[in-house]
């Protein structure tokens, strides 16, 4: 008896981790193994730079392959010329897209995960578009906001007296093509020859039309805004023109404002 009592002692301490171990690695088999995590780095400044520098140049190409597209190019004598390539796209653009494409995390950079789609076909730029967010293919500026002018720069179209306008703003109602007419009235500060010399600041009133002369940059990677020409006619509180007439003094000037969609 003492025998089988000194056998069970030692079976037990032989086995016993074994199995503990086992019936651990039994019961963490079940446990879902905890995903693997990424860290993805923001783009730098200079790689935002290169890659609003690529689109921009690769939109040009797409305009000029278009336009040549089914038929042979010809430079300005005439001849038949090679058809550009496409720009070459930033070295680190296609690690990346690998990058995020691995984490599924392509969503996250939609301007990104636009070039990666350039990247394999550099036409596709409606399908581009279309799996763009709404924020993205859209305008950021609603239709109110392309209105609203912000005028500077502007002097009377005499020779003598002149009114020269400093700052001011005013809102477009109706667009013909490239002419938009205010009717509201707009507001320009002013500054008119004094009658004992000198020039002194009032508030004029304009009213009058904004012939659109090109989209520019302002602050932005890409164009954002809209230069204008103002020809309008000017007012004091009074009623009188901004030099002193009843009927209202010519005014010349610029305005800038959102960039509408077209």
């Amino acid at each position: 008896m003492r025998c089988f009592g000194v056998l069970g002692v030692f079976c037990v301490l032989l086995f016993g981790p074994t199995s503990r171990a086992a019936a651990q690695a039994v019961a963490s088999a079940g446990q879902p193994t905890p995903p693997a995590s990424f860290e993805i780095t923001a783009l730098s400044a200079d790689q935002e730079r290169d890659l609003g520098s690529w689109l921009a140049a690769l939109q040009k190409w797409q305009e000029y392959d278009a336009k040549w597209r089914n038929r042979p190019v010809h430079d300005g004598w005439g001849r038949v010329v090679a058809r550009p390539t496409p720009p070459e796209a930033p070295a680190w653009l296609r690690g990346r897209c690998a990058m995020l494409a691995d984490a599924l995390a392509l969503d996250i950079e939609p301007r990104t995960a636009t070039a990666c789609r350039l990247l394999d076909d550099p036409r596709v730029t409606s399908a581009a578009l279309a799996a763009k967010p709404p924020a993205e293919a859209h305008p950021k500026h609603s239709m109110f906001l392309t209105r609203m002018h912000l005028d500077g720069l502007a002097t009377t179209s005499q020779t003598q007296a002149r009114t020269y306008g400093i700052v001011g703003f005013h809102v477009s109602l109706v667009d013909i093509g490239r002419v938009q007419l205010f009717g509201p009235p707009g507001v320009l500060l002013l500054t008119v020859p004094g009658e004992l010399g000198g020039r002194s600041v009032t508030v004029g009133y304009t009213w009058g039309l904004s012939i659109r002369l090109s989209d520019i940059r302002l602050n932005s990677r890409t164009k954002n805004m809209t230069l204008f020409l103002n020809i309008s006619k000017a007012w004091t509180g009074g009623g009188e023109s901004a030099g002193g007439s009843a009927g209202g003094y010519d005014i010349v000037g610029l305005s800038i404002a959102p960039r509408r969609q077209r």
